[in-house]
């Protein structure tokens, strides 16, 4: 009789070295060919290293490298389009893949005091803009910088077990992760604490070993040292935020200013996000996790490009929270119609009625004539209004369609 748990555990198996690509029998000769990096000496308690197959990322690599080289998006590499973005879709993004979904108006309006928030609904915003205001000024990344940034990211927000429990730099008690987020399924436990100070040793050290490295592997590193923050798990608390902090700063550091948009990426493929960093944990290959990441990272950057052509195009000003509602609409796969964008829109902030988004979200971009309205339903979103099919205005988009490759942008537009 066959043991089914044991053939499907064998079929799994050969299943994930179909699809990473990976000989075991001829792993050493691959490594010599190229076709795995692992050179990282980044450490999983069971012993493997971390690696990845840069031949399978090389298509991925490529279509993101012609596309900043073969683009008009100059605007995007410098620091203001860094400070910009960091300063409110990214402060929202990494919050959100937290699952905290707090607008970019309420962003602006805790930074600059305007409103008086619950004390949780301040601190998770104005911690991550400090946080972001430390890195932007402080070069160096060490056990001593690292603990300045998390005190700054963790301020207020750790109960008295994570105080109590925290050593000078590291946790000194377990902690158990979710794997995805699922409460049905046995958590993981983070590395071992007698581990902790060695493993976040070598990642400050791979963070500070200065490799001659494309822009494109400039950004991967970020997103290993993204992973492996993660994996180790040092803190309690707010790993993840500081996790993404961590690979902004790398990136901040080295002037990879378009990347800064990654969080974003993430914040739209959080399902992705989070079961390929769970795929990833037990052999080290990393993989599906950096593959997902350029995939999404390369859709951002089409957005970006499309999104900065009709604010240039437009005569009205367009507002950051109306370059975001674009951004949605641009996320959208079929169904083009205002009800369907206000649903997106409640998905990502916090939500409100239907009616109310139509009227100030959706409706002021449609006087602006960036939205157009090509026919209408017979459903209704108000108690006069149908709900209609919208579409984007061609006539601000001056864009050369061949360099975008991950949107089908015929179909957004009139």
């Amino acid at each position: 009789m066959i043991n089914i748990p044991l053939f499907m555990g064998f079929f799994y198996f050969i299943f994930y070295l179909k699809v990473y690509k990976i000989n075991v029998l001829g792993y050493n000769n691959q490594l010599k060919r190229g076709f795995i990096m692992n050179n990282l000496n980044l450490y999983l308690e069971n012993g493997h290293k971390l690696f990845f197959n840069d031949t399978y990322l090389s298509t991925y690599k490529k279509d993101i490298m012609d596309f900043l080289e073969n683009t008009d998006i100059s605007y995007m590499n410098n620091i203001n389009f860094a400070k910009k973005m960091m300063m409110s879709q990214e402060i929202k993004s990494n919050n959100t893949i937290e699952g905290i979904n707090d607008n970019i108006e309420r962003i602006d309006d805790v930074i600059k005091n305007r409103f008086s928030y619950s004390e949780d609904e301040r601190k998770r915003i104005i911690n991550l803009y400090h946080g972001y205001q430390y890195i932007l000024n402080h070069k160096e990344i060490n056990k001593e910088t690292l603990k300045v940034l998390y005190n700054i990211l963790s301020n207020d927000l750790l109960d008295d077990y994570a105080k109590k429990n925290m050593g000078k730099y590291y946790r000194e008690k377990t902690v158990y992760i979710l794997k995805g987020n699922r409460l049905d399924v046995e958590p993981y436990e983070g590395v071992n604490t007698l581990k902790i100070a060695e493993f976040m040793d070598n990642l400050l050290y791979y963070i500070n070993k200065h490799e001659d490295e494309t822009y494109i592997d400039n950004f991967i590193k970020s997103q290993i040292i993204h992973f492996y923050f993660v994996y180790i798990h040092p803190y309690f608390d707010v790993n993840g935020r500081t996790s993404r902090t961590l690979a902004m700063w790398y990136l901040l550091n080295n002037n990879n200013y378009p990347f800064i948009i990654f969080n974003r990426a993430i914040a739209f493929a959080k399902r992705k996000y989070e079961n390929s960093i769970v795929a990833s944990r037990k052999y080290g290959n990393i993989t599906l996790f950096l593959k997902n990441i350029l995939e999404c990272v390369s859709k951002e950057f089409e957005k970006e490009y499309i999104i900065n052509s009709i604010v240039q195009n437009s005569k009205y000003t367009i507002t950051k929270e109306e370059s975001q509602l674009i951004e949605y609409f641009l996320t959208m796969k079929n169904n083009f119609t205002i009800k369907d964008l206000a649903v997106i829109y409640n998905k990502y902030n916090n939500k409100q009625r239907i009616e109310k988004v139509f009227q100030e979200k959706i409706m002021p971009l449609i006087d602006k004539n960036i939205f157009v309205i090509n026919y209408y339903t017979k459903s209704f979103i108000t108690s006069s209004e149908h709900n209609s099919f919208i579409s984007l205005n061609k006539d601000l988009l001056n864009v050369d369609k061949s360099k975008i490759k991950h949107l089908n942008i015929d179909d957004y537009i009139s």
